[in-house]
C-alpha cells in the first residue's frame, strides 16, 4: 500500500537547503553584525569625543602650594634651631633664634646715650630758667638768652632721634627670634645651629599647607571650554581612587614661545611641548584651586589629573 507524502516534505524535497545557502546566510548575518558593531563604535566614539570636548582633561598637571623663603631680618649666628626638615609648624612658632648679645649691647648703649642727653637737657633748661629773669634787669644779654634757648631746643630734637634709635634697636633685638608667619611645613633645611646667617638671605623655606592648587596645562583649543569659576575634578597619581573638588582660579595669558631665549628673565612660564619635531598645539597653564585638599596626600610637585566640568553657570 502506497502512502502519499505530506506537503512539507514535498516542499523540502522540491527546494532542498544547500551548504551554499547556509554559507550565504552566515555571511549576511556577519555583515549585519559588523555594521552594528561599526555603527555602535562610531556612536560611542562620537559620544566620548563630545564628553572630552566639553570636559577637557589632562594628566599634565602638578600639585602646588605657596612657598616663602624664611630669611632673618638681621644678621648673626644661629644660637638655637628649633625645627627639622619636613617638620609641621604652627603660625607664631619660634623657628630659630640668633645670638642677641650684639644687639642687646647696642640697645644698652642707645639707652645710655638717651640718659646722657636727658641730663644735658635738664642742665640746659636750668641754665635758661636762671638767665631769663636776669634779662629785664640788664644782668645778661638777649644774645646769651637766645643761645640758651637754642641749646635746649637742639637737645630736645636730639632726644627724639635718641628715642627713635632705641625703638629701632629694640626692633632689631626682637628680630633675633624668627617666627613662623603662617602654619606650614619646613622644607629645604640644610643648616645647623652655629651657622652665620645674613640679612634677607633665606635659611630654609616654609610650605603653606593651608591652601593647595593644581596647575594643569591644557591645549590652546581646550581653554575655550573653561573660564574662571569653572568647576573641576582633580585626582592625584598617588591616590587615583580619591577625587577632589576644585575651581578654576584663572587661565594663563602668557607662556614663553618655544625656542625663545629668556634674556633677561621675564618671569613668563614655560610649558614644554610634547614633540620638538612636530608642530603641536601650545599648552597654557590653568590654575585650579582645590576646595577639599587632604594635607596628608598633597605634596608640592605631585603628579595630578585635572578634568574641567564645563563653563561656570551664569
Amino acid at each position: 500500500m502506497h502512502h502519499q507524502a505530506p506537503d512539507s516534505e514535498l516542499a523540502q524535497s522540491a527546494n532542498p537547503v544547500t551548504p551554499r545557502d547556509v554559507t550565504q546566510r552566515h555571511k549576511f548575518v556577519r555583515k549585519i553584525v559588523t555594521l552594528i558593531v561599526v555603527a555602535g563604535a562610531v556612536v560611542i566614539t562620537l559620544y566620548v569625543w563630545g564628553i572630552v570636548e566639553r570636559h577637557p582633561r589632562t594628566d599634565d598637571a602638578t600639585a602646588r602650594a605657596n612657598i616663602v623663603g624664611i630669611a632673618p631680618r638681621v644678621a648673626g649666628q644661629i644660637l638655637k634651631l628649633n625645627v627639622e626638615d619636613n617638620q609641621q609648624v604652627k603660625k607664631g612658632d619660634v623657628l630659630f633664634e640668633l645670638d642677641p648679645e650684639d644687639y642687646r649691647l647696642v640697645l644698652e648703649k642707645a639707652k645710655a646715650d638717651l640718659a646722657t642727653l636727658d641730663r644735658q637737657i635738664a642742665q640746659a633748661h636750668s641754665t635758661l630758667q636762671r638767665l631769663e629773669p636776669l634779662l629785664p634787669n640788664g644782668f645778661t644779654t638777649a644774645d646769651t638768652v637766645d643761645k640758651a634757648r637754642t641749646a635746649e631746643a637742639t637737645l630736645q630734637s636730639q632726644r627724639e632721634g635718641a628715642l627713635a634709635a632705641i625703638n629701632l634697636e629694640e626692633l632689631h633685638l626682637s628680630y633675633c627670634k624668627v617666627i613662623a608667619p603662617f602654619s606650614g611645613r619646613v622644607i629645604n633645611l640644610n643648616i645647623s645651629a652655629g651657622a652665620h646667617v645674613t640679612t634677607g638671605v633665606p635659611v630654609f623655606s616654609l610650605l603653606d599647607t593651608s591652601k593647595w592648587y593644581v596647575v594643569a596645562n591644557f591645549r590652546e583649543a581646550e581653554i575655550r571650554h573653561m573660564a574662571a569659576g569653572s568647576e573641576a575634578i582633580v585626582y592625584l597619581s598617588s591616590a587615583p581612587n580619591q577625587r577632589f573638588r576644585g575651581r578654576v582660579q584663572g587661565i594663563g595669558w602668557a607662556v614663553k614661545p618655544e625656542g625663545e631665549i629668556d634674556l633677561p628673565p621675564s618671569g613668563v612660564p614655560y610649558v614644554k611641548r610634547e614633540l620638538n619635531w612636530v608642530r603641536v598645539a601650545q599648552r597654557f597653564p590653568v590654575r585650579i584651586e582645590v576646595e577639599d585638599p587632604d594635607t596628608d596626600l598633597f605634596r608640592m610637585g605631585a603628579s595630578a589629573v585635572a578634568i574641567i566640568q564645563g563653563l561656570p553657570r551664569k
